[in-house]
């Protein structure tokens, strides 16, 4: 009974260890994906009728977090996929 009870409880765990990794690791993608966008828009030569100011800089790195959430959440780049399969080769 015991041991049955352990069995479930390893493979409750594994389960959301698993989970957990493939968490991290697509969170680990989203925050790559952003720093990408946030690198891309610096090389738009800045311009226009006002200058760009801290709130708008803040709401862009939100913009930029959210959209990199979306794309990651859709399949991504693929490196939460690699990043996944490095742990579980690891085992960490």
């Amino acid at each position: 009974m015991l041991a049955a009870q352990a069995l479930q409880n390893a493979d409750k765990t594994a389960g959301t260890d698993q989970q957990r990794m493939k968490q991290t690791a697509q969170d680990f993608e989203a925050i790559f994906v952003q720093q990408v966008f946030k690198e891309m828009r610096r090389t738009i030569p800045e311009g226009g009728l006002l200058p760009r100011g801290q709130a708008e800089e803040i709401y862009s790195d939100m913009q930029d977090m959210e959209a990199a959430k979306q794309l990651t959440g859709q399949g991504g780049i693929g490196l939460a996929e690699m990043l996944l399969e490095q742990m579980q080769k690891t085992g960490n």
